[in-house]
């Protein structure tokens, strides 16, 4: 597959005209755009949403959002990024059409392929360090979150917390300052912040729920007794996106109501 600037197809290539080469059947809803997502076929009538000033979607049933580039890979059940780009670019016609959570091409049936980022967990985090409890997290709280002072790495002498998906996926690692002389919070593979809400996959149902600035104070509040299945966080300052993210967890946990703190 010949190279491609993903950059500069983005820059050629709208939101807005990612969903037309798509096909995609959306109707307008303030500054977004709402529709039914026909790769999951599940959320309901408005479950897909695209924000064209942000150049960015969600889809709210299979938890998953990004560029224009991760909208065809969607949208296309595509195995790659590469392959999406190539669609989007005109050089690969994917011809594959997502029904019921599998791939159907040419009249073959497989799974859909797994979500692969490239990472797992970081295993050598140190839980017991001084910066940690410097910040006011203990041991104990860091190992809850599978979370540590990171001694290497990209998030090398950072607090690193696993970031992960409503279900429980791995999807990226919060780098959080433990100087000032730190920017407040990194965060590093292919990634968009506002599309989750931090330590959701724990939120248990019909519980009390505290919505907390940022990963930091949701697990200052566990460490100060706030029970880890009742907190959750943004990743990045609040938009309707984040607080349509919000909403639908409630409703999918059966939460009547929650407390921002």
């Amino acid at each position: 597959m010949p190279f491609i600037d993903f950059g500069a197809l983005k820059e050629r290539v709208s939101m807005e005209q990612a969903v037309q080469l798509l096909g995609l059947q959306l109707r307008p809803q303030g500054h977004q755009l709402r529709g039914v997502c026909p790769t999951c076929r599940t959320g309901g009538d408005r479950a897909l949403v695209i924000t064209p000033a942000k150049q960015l979607f969600y889809c709210f049933a299979g938890q998953t959002g990004g560029d224009q580039i991760a909208l065809a890979a969607h949208i296309k059940g595509c195995k790659s990024q590469q392959e999406a780009a190539a669609f989007l670019h005109g050089t690969c016609t994917v011809p594959s059409t997502v029904q019921n959570g599998t791939v159907s091409k040419k009249g073959a049936t497989i799974p859909p392929a797994p979500k692969d980022r490239g990472f797992g967990p970081l295993t050598y985090l140190e839980p017991c360090h001084d910066a940690l409890q410097a910040l006011g997290v203990s041991p104990e709280t860091a190992e809850v979150f599978g979370s540590g002072y990171a001694p290497k790495g990209v998030l090398r002498g950072r607090y690193a917390v696993p970031v992960k998906s409503r279900t429980g996926d791995l999807l990226a690692y919060a780098g959080i300052a433990v100087t000032k002389e730190q920017t407040p919070q990194l965060l590093f593979h292919n990634f968009d912040p506002g599309s989750h809400l931090f330590n959701a996959d724990r939120v248990a149902e019909g519980g009390d729920l505290w919505v907390c600035r940022d990963p930091l104070a949701a697990i200052l509040a566990v460490e100060n007794g706030i029970p880890v299945e009742n907190v959750v966080s943004f990743l990045a300052p609040i938009t309707a996106q984040s607080l349509e993210m919000l909403s639908s967890l409630l409703d999918e946990r059966k939460i009547e109501t929650c407390d921002f703190v």
